[in-house]
């Protein structure tokens, strides 16, 4: 049974986006503890920040940060991750999500996630919608390149969560680059016994910006989209 929730944040110069970001956790927090009662950890890793990101989340109550150097968000998840199942009791009852923070989940987010694990389900897959700022010719070819369905194909690691057992058996996030989120995600469908959960109830609003933080992540694929735009 979850009796627990952290949220990772891995943040690598977010001052445009970390407060939209924080404060749609806090509301899914708050939702998810006036339904269950479960208290929810929030842990921002900053890495190499040079910005205000910092000084932005600490005005934010109840933010933990951790501080890495390495420049790879799969690192980053990683290290926040730690920093979640360090804490007291059974890694069985800890739920790990993780979102970006370029990015706003919805309120019903964790109570989502719970209702997915209180039905034996150990890793949630959601999906993600592009935020404003998309020109029609491309908010146009992303929507014929995604399912927005219950059994969608797609990973990411804006819109995830996993039971801090079954993290721990799959070794942990890989320290990648880019794809880190992928890579779990093929660990857990090799495991042959992990129950996984591709949702589209609860897609995570993320940025639409094309300036990449990530090699090949979510802004490389929005350049990759019709260079055609205005129509």
């Amino acid at each position: 049974m979850i009796r627990r929730m952290a949220v990772i944040v891995p943040a690598a110069d977010e001052e445009e986006h970390i407060g939209g970001c924080l404060s749609a956790i806090r509301a899914a927090a708050a939702d998810l503890y006036r339904g269950a009662g479960i208290p929810v950890r929030v842990i921002l890793v900053l890495d190499r920040c040079l910005d205000r990101t910092a000084a932005i989340a600490r005005r934010s109550a109840g933010v933990e940060l951790v501080t890495v150097s390495a420049r790879n968000v799969g690192a980053a998840r990683r290290a926040g991750a730690g920093r979640a199942l360090a804490g007291p009791g059974p890694a069985s009852e800890l739920w790990l999500a993780s979102t970006d923070a370029d990015s706003q989940v919805p309120v019903r987010w964790l109570t989502g996630m719970l209702a997915e694990a209180r039905a034996g389900v150990q890793l949630v897959l959601g999906t993600v919608v592009p935020g404003p700022g998309l020109c029609p010719a491309h908010r146009r070819d992303w929507a014929v390149r995604h399912q927005l369905r219950d059994g969608h194909p797609h990973v990411h690691g804006a819109n995830l969560g996993i039971r801090g057992d079954a993290y721990l058996a799959l070794g942990g996030w890989p320290a990648l680059p880019t794809g880190e989120d992928a890579e779990l995600a093929r660990r857990a469908r090799a495991s042959g016994h992990l129950r996984i959960a591709r949702t589209a109830a609860i897609p995570v609003v993320t940025s639409t910006r094309q300036t990449a933080r990530a090699p090949h992540g979510f802004s490389s694929y929005l350049r990759e989209l019709s260079p055609v735009c205005g129509r």
